[in-house]
């Protein structure tokens, strides 16, 4: 059997309440408009005295409106210059190691020339293992001076090989430490003379009577003008059955990272 509908006073009553609350509300809004409206046509004065405020918030809140979004539109600017100036210190810097890097390795280079010696700055455009085993190519050729049999200097005018083929704009350095090349040279305070064969990988092979006093350690030189030196001992075979001692000797100049040298204009070796 169905209930019999019944309503809720409580919900009723409430749902009354808001209805009446909107309708009260709804009611005084067009008053008000009545109101400005006819204050609007009958007295333009008093109806501008009345909303004159409310025209001036608005227009304050939309300038500070537009205030604040031209600030976003300056903090993205100001951070893409930033970000810009970031670059180009960024580049800066590593142009300033480069130079530094440069300045550095040229004063080493002709840290130990001699005055009146004239020679020829020239890059090194490929060393081992990029080029032809023991040899250097350089950027510089006949038209800047260079000729066949050139003596070309190292760091701390260190002698590493001789011009053995020229261009126009660029040379071919044979090393001395190429193999089975033959160079005289000094070893010792005592500049005792020997024969420097190229072992090849900037490594000369020697040999000295037993009992020289040799060691590990002592410098090796090559003639010209005066002792220049070249390298030094690193490791001595001592055979019992053989009156000579055979000497390993390494390069004073790291030929697989150098890139500048000088190259005389007249040779001394």
């Amino acid at each position: 059997m169905k209930k019999p509908f019944s309503l809720n006073p409580r919900r009723f009553s409430r749902r009354s309440a808001v209805l009446t609350g909107v309708s009260a509300t709804t009611g005084i809004v067009g008053v008000i408009v009545v109101v400005l409206v006819l204050l609007r046509i009958l007295a333009p004065g008093v109806f501008y005295a009345l909303t004159g405020p409310l025209w001036s918030i608005g227009t304050n809140t939309a300038g500070s409106l537009y205030a604040f979004q031209s600030s976003f539109a300056d903090t993205r600017e100001l951070t893409a210059e930033r970000d810009r100036l970031a670059a180009q210190v960024g580049t800066l810097t590593e142009s300033n190691a480069a130079l530094t890097t440069k300045v550095a390795d040229l004063q080493n280079l002709v840290g130990a020339r001699s005055e009146g010696e004239k020679h020829i700055l020239a890059g090194v455009l490929a060393r081992p293992p990029e080029s032809l085993y023991d040899t250097l190519v350089v950027d510089v050729g006949s038209k800047q001076g260079t000729a066949v049999g050139a003596v070309v200097y190292g760091p701390g005018g260190s002698p590493l090989g001789t011009i053995e083929q020229v261009t126009d704009h660029l040379s071919h350095v044979r090393l001395y430490t190429s193999s089975g090349r033959e160079t005289s040279g000094w070893i010792g305070d005592n500049h005792l003379p020997v024969t420097l064969t190229g072992m090849g990988g900037g490594v000369f092979s020697a040999t000295v009577p037993r009992g020289t006093g040799i060691a590990v350690g002592t410098l090796v030189s090559l003639p010209g003008p005066g002792a220049l030196p070249v390298g030094h001992v690193v490791r001595i075979d001592s055979d019992p059955s053989s009156p000579r001692d055979t000497l390993h000797i390494q390069t004073s100049t790291n030929l697989f990272t150098i890139t500048w040298v000088e190259i005389a204009t007249h040779p001394f070796l």
